[in-house]
């Protein structure tokens, strides 16, 4: 674990924040009632990457039965670079294998080169394509999918 980097549930004080961080990283940014929305949803798991006590990054992903689904990962550009990223993504695996998941998936923009490296690295594999998926600008979304096997050890 990085010094100074905690990971905690996302809650109501983080909100104002999280909604910023969503206009830096994205061109349709999730909106802070959105992020609210998901706050207590059972269905739904958003951490909060806090780094020396900052608000650095989150990321959320919502499970129905035994599918778990990335929805965002985004880290405040200050703080890219020192493993953040790669936390929050560790610590959703950590909770979709938690909840028995057979995997967790998720969509990223086809030219976002440094966030696909990082899934490959974590054993996600490309399973398809979504054309024209984004827009602003428009872009087709890679799907990448980390597939667990009984006992949840991913699939090789």
């Amino acid at each position: 674990m990085i010094d100074g980097l905690s990971i905690v549930p996302m809650a109501g004080r983080h909100l104002n924040t999280l909604a910023e961080l969503e206009k830096i990283c994205f061109s349709m940014p999730w909106s802070r009632a959105a992020l609210a929305a998901e706050l207590g949803k059972g269905t739904s798991f958003f951490a909060v990457a806090e780094f020396c006590g900052t608000a650095a990054g989150y990321a959320g992903m919502s499970c129905v039965m035994d599918e778990c689904y990335i929805n965002n990962i985004a880290v405040f550009p200050q703080f890219r670079r020192m493993g953040i990223g790669r936390a929050l993504v560790l610590h959703l695996i950590g909770e979709a294998k938690r909840r028995n998941a057979s995997f967790i998936t998720l969509e990223v923009r086809a030219s976002n080169s440094i966030a696909i490296a990082l899934y490959k690295s974590l054993g996600f594999q490309e399973e398809g394509r979504r054309r024209g998926y984004y827009s602003l600008p428009q872009e087709d979304a890679l799907i990448f999918t980390l597939r667990f096997s009984k006992g949840c050890m991913p699939v090789p």
